[in-house]
């Protein structure tokens, strides 16, 4: 399957509400640059070898290969100085977790790498069914085409409009979405 097949496959995967609750439009403050930017440095600062180019300020998608089988696309908003989502698309298994787990650091750096990790696990082997996971207000949301070699994995902004809708009102849509809060600190 040829790349742009995969981006069509992962663009109809990412437009699939992750609840059927009323979602506001978020989009991640920061721009494909600085996206770019912070990869680099959790790259880094981590020692993984990983490294994106830097992004141009524009609207539509950016890609980058930061390792053999392993592609990021980000698509910046209409006006490019936000990002609306990012996609880590991945043909072969060797850096795929250390480039899902460096963007979500990238985005976000209280996420929890282990819970991510083993959520992407769970979720490819169909222990979870169609669920997303939600961590500190972002989706993180696991394509895996049964015909298809390979694993993406779509990060995007998750925000109810109603943050105190039933837990049934937001499990109808094809998506669940699975919660996680990170323990409040002991006193």
């Amino acid at each position: 399957m040829n790349l742009a097949s995969i981006l069509s496959t992962v663009v109809l995967a990412s437009s699939v509400s992750v609840s059927s609750a009323p979602v506001e439009r978020q989009l991640l403050a920061i721009t494909p640059s600085d996206f770019a930017q912070r990869f680099n440095t959790v790259a880094q600062d981590t020692g993984s070898g990983l490294a994106l180019p830097s992004f141009k300020v524009k609207p539509g998608w950016h890609r980058a290969a930061p390792s053999a089988g392993v592609s990021v696309l980000v698509r910046a908003s209409r006006a490019g100085y936000a990002i609306d989502e990012v996609v880590v698309v991945c043909r072969e298994v060797e850096r795929c977790f250390l480039t899902i787990c460096t963007a979500a650091l990238a985005i976000d750096d209280s996420v929890n790498p282990m819970l991510l990790q083993r959520f992407i696990v769970a979720r490819i082997a169909t222990e979870l069914g169609e669920v997303g996971l939600v961590m500190s207000g972002l989706a993180y949301i696991v394509v895996t085409p049964k015909e298809d070699d390979y694993v993406a994995v779509v990060i995007r902004p998750y925000l109810p409009q109603e943050r105190s809708a039933s837990p049934t009102q937001a499990s109808r849509g094809p998506y669940a979405p699975v919660a996680w809060q990170p323990a409040a600190p002991h006193s």
